[in-house]
């Protein structure tokens, strides 16, 4: 974890987000980003005041690389293996556990698998995995994280929770802040805003459990490319910056409403009956 914020005080008083990359192996796009944000959030933090603002009041938590055993793999023989696993000895002697289907909430429910050959294999129990057990210990040790962003690639997508059902999020205001800040993100970077059962169901991701579990604002991202087509899951270099700028204004949007979400949705919520608290 990179953390990034003014002073050493790291009692969760200030308001916070995780930004996190790479729970697929094969996804390296998704590690570039956050490295590229932090990068950038520390080298304008003396001459732009809106990024010193928001490490004075704010803290950051860039993650880079949910998945390094599997990282390492897909990159080890100087060719790409497409990897998207972990590297957990599966007992029938296959290898990986997908990540993205290992957190707790609604596990196993649906778009995920109990076969250990599968790709999108759940793992034996919830949170079996170390790399999952890490992110939530992390999660669950800052209560004041209000917003969380899962990088992924590819397919040019903004999502939000449900992942495991086709329902709505049930509460109207939590849901008018993840579609509202959903279609302002995708004015910038041009990427399709969805429910993420919009694109297939999956169970016991990232971003259903930060959501369903503990309340937490929750996006993934899905990078550039929009298809396999234009490079898949391996792109190539040229792209990363072109990539990065077109999702910056994002990333800073995200950063900027962490210290409260439903501040996005003021003057709707009144607009149809919601009382906004601040907090």
């Amino acid at each position: 974890n990179i953390r990034i914020s003014t002073g050493l005080d790291t009692s969760n008083q200030k308001p916070g987000i995780v930004i996190m990359g790479t729970h697929h192996a094969r996804e390296h796009l998704s590690t570039e980003m956050p490295l590229l944000l932090a990068k950038y959030l520390v080298e304008n933090y003396a001459n732009d005041p809106r990024i010193h603002g928001f490490l004075e009041t704010r803290e950051i938590h860039i993650i880079p690389m949910v998945n390094p055993d599997g990282v390492e793999y897909d990159i080890s023989s100087g060719s790409y293996k497409s990897w998207r696993k972990n590297r957990r000895p599966n007992s029938n002697g296959t290898y990986g556990v997908d990540l993205n289907r290992n957190y707790g909430y609604q596990w196993g429910t649906g778009g995920s698998s109990t076969n250990p050959n599968s790709d999108v294999y759940m793992g034996p129990t919830p949170f079996s995995e170390p790399e999952t057990m890490a992110i939530k210990n992390f999660v669950e040790s800052r209560e004041n994280i209000n917003v969380l962003l899962s990088v992924h690639t590819f397919s040019e997508l903004i999502l939000y929770p449900w992942g495991h059902s086709y329902d709505s999020i049930a509460n109207q205001r939590d849901m008018l802040v993840h579609k509202t800040m959903a279609e302002k993100m995708a004015t910038w970077n041009r990427y399709t805003p969805e429910q993420a059962s919009d694109l297939y169901i999956a169970s016991g991701d990232t971003t259903d459990w930060a959501y369903g579990e503990h309340g937490i604002v929750s996006f993934t991202f899905e990078l550039d490319p929009k298809s396999i087509w234009n490079g898949g899951f391996y792109p190539g270099q040229s792209i990363i910056n072109s990539v990065f700028q077109k999702n910056l204004p994002a990333f800073l949007y995200l950063i900027e409403y962490s210290d409260n979400p439903y501040r996005t949705i003021e003057s709707k919520s009144s607009q149809i009956g919601f009382k906004t608290e601040l907090f």
